[in-house]
């Protein structure tokens, strides 16, 4: 039998999966088991080792699903030495990462491509004029181009159930009195930097993929757009090439607190 984990195309038999385990011992089974040939095994150490994988590089979802194919019987088990234990004496207790026992794993790979929509531009009273937009789902990125010699633009990333509605947010959020607090940030931005002669490039993506060899995934699910957001947000702060505006509320809250404990130990 054919299949690809993680990228790589294995072929496997159920009698190579017999004789791979041949010499092995069993772990501790916290959730999900298989049987194989009268012993029972975690259904992710017996096809890892059957693949010549590590656990990290498929999740046990993928395992169950290529051992049932294979003919293999797999359940979900409640193991009570996988309980952590309760102390009696109550309040806190300390954490032991040792005792915690597999629950499930999730792997996610989603996958897109910018399309450049156009210039973001003020009109004769100042305010922001898109390009033309689809009023479908997707995302969105402001791309703020260089003011001087150093190269190091600004970008802002995200998503909308419906980019031409999101781009009239943007535009008519020049009152305070908005309710929008993201889209007046960002209406100001785009009028600071526009009024000094300044470029913004707007791009959007309305295709994304979600798995190495998926299909386009639904992006009326604002889950499905929110994780392409936020994978599309966390590579650009890894990146450092430019500044991103999307506001990462751990991060400022971390810096916050540090930038306080700085005042007073100055104090």
């Amino acid at each position: 039998m054919e299949f690809i984990v993680n990228g790589s195309r294995r072929d496997l038999t159920a009698l190579e999966v017999s004789a791979r385990l041949r010499g092995h011992t069993p772990d501790r089974i916290f959730e999900y088991s298989v049987d194989i040939d009268g012993q029972t095994w975690p259904v992710k150490q017996a096809f890892g080792i059957a693949v010549g994988l590590p656990h990290s590089d498929f999740t046990s979802q993928v395992a169950r699903r290529q051992l049932r194919r294979l003919g293999y019987r797999t359940d979900s088990v409640q193991s009570a030495s996988a309980i952590l234990p309760i102390s009696s004496a109550g309040g806190s207790r300390t954490f032991d990462a040792s005792l915690l026992g597999e629950a499930g794993s999730v792997s996610a790979t989603t996958s897109f491509t910018w399309l450049y929509a156009g210039g973001v531009i003020l009109d004769g009273e100042g305010w922001p004029v898109f390009p033309p937009l689809p009023q479908e789902p997707g995302l969105y990125r402001f791309t703020f181009l260089p003011l001087d010699s150093s190269g190091r633009g600004t970008v802002y990333i995200g998503e909308s159930v419906s980019l031409a509605r999101r781009s009239r947010d943007y535009r008519n959020a020049k009152s305070d009195r908005s309710s929008q607090r993201t889209s007046r940030r960002i209406h100001k931005e785009l009028v600071r930097h526009l009024s000094v002669g300044g470029e913004v490039h707007f791009s959007i993506a309305t295709d994304v993929i979600l798995g190495i060899d998926g299909d386009p995934v639904d992006l009326r699910w604002k889950s499905a757009r929110r994780l392409a957001e936020n994978a599309a947000v966390l590579l650009a702060q890894l990146d450092g090439e430019e500044n991103v505006l999307n506001v990462d509320a751990d991060v400022a809250s971390a810096q916050l607190v540090a930038s306080d404990d700085v005042k007073q130990t100055d104090k």
